[in-house]
């Protein structure tokens, strides 16, 4: 169930969609009428023909009466479209451009939730869960392989051709068929840095992203299943996002209420199609040995990126201390 403060503000967002849009096209219907004089007598008349008509709402010919004014209103559409399209503009210029065809921005359709609103709802989840996260936004531009140099050729030849899988995968994300991945090397290679960056750039293209630790995660899921925190609903946004990053795995501290979550949101992400990213410092042994071969599997299904390298936290220290004294 979604916290009624996000659903409030979902609807709001959308509601000011729907005035904004409105408010649009009587900008656009006001600076026409001013260019176009004919379209402002078209409007005019149109006025008067409704006016009459409603004196009319009642009288024997009443039906009559109507079937003419559709007619004619239908009449005059065309012709407007027409005087449009004839002064250059497109003949739908006048129509209300909603954001969301399919509900026309209200947020929903036959009564129910339209995929907008629930989109919206996910984004404002995500969005509050990242607040929440210590983790920061990275970009590829800042993402420097000059710390892999000193590779092995083939070693370095597998991080420049990790990076440009990221960045790809990043710029060409599809909901339904980009492949969940799993990063795995020692800790300070790059991973959470790359996974992040490949956030950066969903976020700015409307997609929503939960990224954090999976000890942070599971922590938040545990105070909810408990009743520590009944108001929460992480479980669904962490089902429900475009793409969940889940960093550090294997940091957290393993019990059967944790493997279960962690099985629970890996295993239906894979069955509903969306993809996930893991990053982890464990070896398959490792992994196996804490989460056992369900996990395992369906971890080892994802594109496997092995990262090669030293610590770049350590290489910067060192680089930062050189200068230092380079200076003194």
């Amino acid at each position: 169930m979604y916290q009624k403060a996000i659903y409030d503000e979902a609807i709001r967002r959308i509601q000011e969609r729907r005035i904004s849009a409105q408010k649009q096209q009587e900008t656009r219907t006001d600076q026409i009428r001013a260019k176009i004089p004919e379209i402002a007598e078209l409007d005019r008349q149109l006025r008067n023909t409704c006016l009459s008509l409603a004196k009319t709402f009642g009288t024997k010919d009443c039906k009559e009466r109507i079937k003419k004014l559709e007619q004619y209103c239908e009449s005059a559409e065309n012709m407007l479209r027409r005087i449009l399209v004839q002064h250059g503009y497109p003949e739908n210029y006048l129509d209300t451009q909603y954001l969301c065809p399919h509900c026309n921005d209200t947020g929903f359709v036959g009564g129910k939730p339209c995929e907008c609103l629930i989109r919206e709802i996910g984004m404002l989840g995500a969005e509050k869960l990242n607040a929440q996260s210590q983790l920061s936004l990275c970009s590829f531009n800042s993402f420097s392989l000059s710390y892999y140099n000193n590779l092995p050729p083939e070693e370095y030849r597998e991080m420049c051709n990790i990076f440009e899988k990221c960045r790809s995968y990043a710029h060409n994300f599809n909901l339904h068929t980009s492949d969940n991945i799993l990063m795995i090397g020692n800790t300070g290679l790059g991973k959470t840095h790359l996974s992040l960056s490949i956030a950066t750039v969903l976020l700015q293209n409307g997609f929503s992203v939960i990224y954090d630790s999976v000890g942070n995660l599971m922590h938040k899921l545990e105070m909810e299943h408990f009743g520590k925190n009944s108001d929460g609903n992480t479980l669904d946004l962490l089902l429900e996002c475009d793409l969940l990053i889940l960093d550090d795995f294997g940091t957290e501290f393993v019990t059967s209420f944790t493997k279960s979550m962690i099985y629970t949101i890996i295993n239906s992400r894979i069955n509903a199609e969306k993809p996930f990213i893991v990053n982890t410092n464990l070896v398959e042994e490792d992994l196996q040995e804490q989460y056992g071969n369900r996990i395992l599997s369906r971890l080892f299904s994802a594109c496997i990126m092995q990262f090669y390298g030293r610590d770049i936290r350590q290489q910067k220290r060192i680089q930062q201390n050189r200068s230092q004294e380079a200076r003194t």
